[in-house]
Formats: structure tokens, C-alpha cells, sequence
């Protein structure tokens, strides 16, 4: 299914912080990824991280999705090396609220996976998700990605989906 929003792949900036706190302070955004609504600190932290991570390798990193139409933020999408000689990289999004079931989480995983596929180096993308988010499960399948662990990961429940180039 392609995305109904056209919508471009922007690296998040210092200046982007607004945006990543609009998902982190969300509880339906979040629900699936921490258990809920992250505080002020823990989103100042997390938002350190991602741009540390925006700095690893060109061409990766976490992403903001902007609506192409009117500029909108639609939410993030990473696909993070945790070191440029990394054989592997993870797979993630977040959208807020009403960009939800529209199939851009898709088409960003789809895009994502052509820029690691294109990568020599690379021979796996892994997703973790809790294994009750039935619609980001669906998503990955959709793409390839297979079950490789069910169980506790960080003290949540997690699930490790993988995708070999």
C-alpha cells in the first residue's frame, strides 16, 4: 500500500527537539515503546542519543517524516548504526496520532531498507517492538523481516525482527 501523504526524510537537528517531544510526551505514541509518556529528562536524554547517533555514519541516523504538502511533522523514523563498521542496523518509527494507518510507516520502512540494502557492509536491519503492536509487526512482515526472539528486553516486553541482506 503506498503512502496517501507524500512526505520526505529529514535528519533530526538540535532545533528538532519540539517535534521528538510532541511523540515522547504522547501515551498512545509511546504505549508500545516504554509502556507510556516519557518525562521531560528522560526526552532531553533520548533526544541527546538520537543526535549522537545522526553523527555515526552519512545516510543514517533518525529521521524526521515531513508531510511534503504543508511542512507538517508526521514523526520519526531511524535506521541506526550504533558504529560505522557495524554490519547491522536497526530498523524504528513513531508517528504521531493522526498520520497513523496511513502507510507511511510503511513506505519509510521500505525506503529506509533501500538505503541499508545499498549498503555492502550491511547484512541485517533489526527491529525491536513489543510483541503486542500487532500493526508494526505487520508492517515489518510486510517487508520480510522475521521473528528471531520473544521475551524481555530493558524489563519490557520485546520482540527481535530481523531482515537479512
Amino acid at each position: 500500500m503506498a503512502a496517501a501523504v507524500c512526505f520526505t526524510l529529514v535528519p533530526f537537528k538540535k532545533d528538532d527537539y519540539q517535534d521528538f517531544r510532541a511523540l515522547t510526551q504522547s501515551d498512545s505514541v509511546m504505549e508500545m515503546i516504554t509502556g507510556g509518556a516519557l518525562s521531560e529528562a528522560e526526552s532531553q536524554a533520548h533526544f541527546e542519543k538520537i543526535l549522537q547517533q545522526n553523527q555515526v555514519a552519512p545516510g543514517f541516523g533518525n529521521f524526521r517524516i515531513i508531510d511534503i504538502d504543508n511542512n507538517a511533522f508526521i514523526g520519526l523514523a531511524k535506521l541506526v548504526m550504533e558504529t560505522a563498521a557495524d554490519k547491522e542496523v536497526e530498523i524504528g518509527f513513531m508517528l504521531t496520532a493522526p498520520y497513523q494507518g496511513q502507510g507511511i510507516a510503511t513506505e519509510a520502512t521500505r525506503r529506509l531498507i533501500e538505503v541499508a540494502s545499498a549498503q555492502k557492509n550491511l547484512t541485517r536491519v533489526k527491529a525491536i517492538l513489543d510483541p503486542q503492536n500487532k500493526a508494526s509487526r505487520k508492517i515489518l512482515i510486510s517487508q520480510g523481516f522475521v521473528s528471531e526472539f520473544v521475551g524481555e528486553i530493558d524489563g519490557l516486553p520485546g520482540e527481535v525482527m530481523s531482515l537479512v541482506l
